[in-house]
């Protein structure tokens, strides 16, 4: 005979309660994230009205298809060519007005999340954003949760490698080695607004564009490439740029 043993207080029935109220919970949940705005609907961009042009692309205006697509390979081959690997393949969400802009949560011109999902608004429908929109795609491409805790890259590095290879966004004041100074202390994602806030946003991508570029100056694209690979598998980002820069 096996014998069964049962928790004081907590019978078949109980278990049955708690069971239904946790799985009508997570629905209820689901319910309320489907019906919210924001960056998770790139999951399903059909359900919010969006056609898909390509693999992949999604936008409001499917008429513009042509457009569109010419700027994502552009894009594309501009990340190809820096990296000298095929770019990632994320979900394009490219809304030409701003009511499909808010229903994804973009609030600037482009956001991408990690390397599954790129996401423009209106002003967003250019070379440039969605150059810099991919390249972080590439740049996060093994990135998971438990980097928002270990960033393999300093904030000003990210940004500022995505503003050098696009050439975007251009202009917004003078970059000077206090501005430069200023955006090195930008190491998580966060502490970016209150440098925008100081700075403005261009001086700041400004001032972030123009520390990789030095980077690129003194190490050269191979040694600039290396920091990014070595920073990828786990070594510390400020150790190995240090190498790459002191050679």
């Amino acid at each position: 005979m096996v014998e069964t043993r049962s928790f004081p207080g907590f019978d078949s029935g109980m278990f049955g309660r708690v069971f239904s109220f946790l799985s009508n919970a997570c629905f209820a949940a689901l319910l309320v994230g489907v019906a919210l705005p924001g960056s998770h609907r790139f999951v399903w961009p059909e359900a919010y009205g969006l056609v898909e042009v390509a693999p992949h692309v999604w936008t409001d205006r499917p008429e513009r298809a042509g457009d569109y697509l010419g700027l994502v390979d552009a894009a594309r081959v501009r990340v190809e060519e820096f990296f000298g690997d095929a770019a990632p393949r994320p979900v394009m969400v490219l809304c030409a007005s701003r009511a499909c802009a808010r229903d994804f949560g973009i609030g600037g011109n482009g956001l991408s999340v990690a390397d599954l999902a790129v996401m423009v608004a209106p002003g967003g429908l250019t070379l440039g954003t969605l150059s810099h929109e991919m390249m972080h795609a590439r740049l996060h491409r093994s990135m998971g949760l438990r980097n928002l805790v270990r960033q393999p890259y300093p904030t000003w590095f990210d940004e500022g490698l995505a503003t050098y290879v696009a050439d975007h966004p251009r202009g917004g004041g003078a970059v000077t080695e206090a501005s430069r100074a200023r955006v090195r202390e930008v190491t998580r994602f966060w502490q970016l607004r209150a440098v925008f806030d100081e700075l403005g946003v261009g001086r700041t991508y400004g001032s972030a564009a123009a520390e990789v570029a030095e980077i690129d100056r003194r190490a050269g694209r191979a040694g600039l490439l290396e920091l990014i690979a070595r920073a990828e598998a786990g070594e510390p980002f400020l150790r190995v740029l240090e190498e790459v820069v002191g050679r």
